[in-house]
C-alpha cells in the first residue's frame, strides 16, 4: 500500500519514490524515468525514516544503480 509519493524537480525530475507499507513494515520503491529500480526495505524503522529516505532520493542526496530490475527480483 502506497502511503505517500515524492517527485524530483529540476535536474532530478526523473526520480520518483513511493513510501509503502506491508505486513512487515515500511519500505520505499525507487524509480528512475518511470522504471522501477529498487525496493528499499526499512522494516526496522519509522515512517519518518522512510519518508526521509524517499525525499533524499528524489533530491539526489543518494543514488542507486540505474540498471532496471525485474519487480520479481
Amino acid at each position: 500500500m502506497i502511503i505517500s509519493s515524492y517527485f524530483g524537480v529540476e535536474q532530478y525530475e526523473d526520480r520518483i519514490a513511493h513510501v509503502c507499507k506491508d505486513d512487515k513494515g515500511f519500505y520505499v520503491d525507487l524509480y528512475y524515468q518511470d522504471a522501477w529500480l529498487e525496493k528499499r526495505e526499512l522494516y526496522d524503522h519509522s515512517i519518518r525514516y522512510a519518508e526521509d529516505c524517499a525525499e533524499n532520493f528524489v533530491l539526489g542526496i543518494f543514488d542507486v544503480d540505474r540498471k532496471v530490475q525485474s519487480i520479481d527480483g
